[in-house]
């Protein structure tokens, strides 16, 4: 079972961390409903896959490594903010 699959959950808005990825078979932005913060905090830490998904190709694909960058500063800047 994938990982990333496992841990995508639908939650309220609040509680993800929506993003956008490039789709590579049409090469779209396409938005994201998002993680979590704790399944992107496992996923980001254990160096698992975090993928995203392109409802018109329906395919999957591994965000790229700049798009793990933007996720994990937004997994810990509500954490920086209430440590400051």
């Amino acid at each position: 079972m994938n990982v990333a699959h496992a841990t995508r959950t639908l939650r309220k808005p609040d509680e993800s961390i929506p993003f956008i990825s490039t789709c590579p078979a049409c090469t779209q932005v396409r938005p994201q409903c998002g993680y979590d913060r704790g399944s992107l905090h496992r996923l980001l830490n254990g160096g698992h896959v975090v993928e995203a998904y392109c409802e018109t190709c329906d395919q999957y694909w591994p965000i790229s490594s700049n798009e793990r960058v933007r996720l994990a500063v937004a997994v810990i800047a509500p954490r920086a903010k209430a440590d400051s």
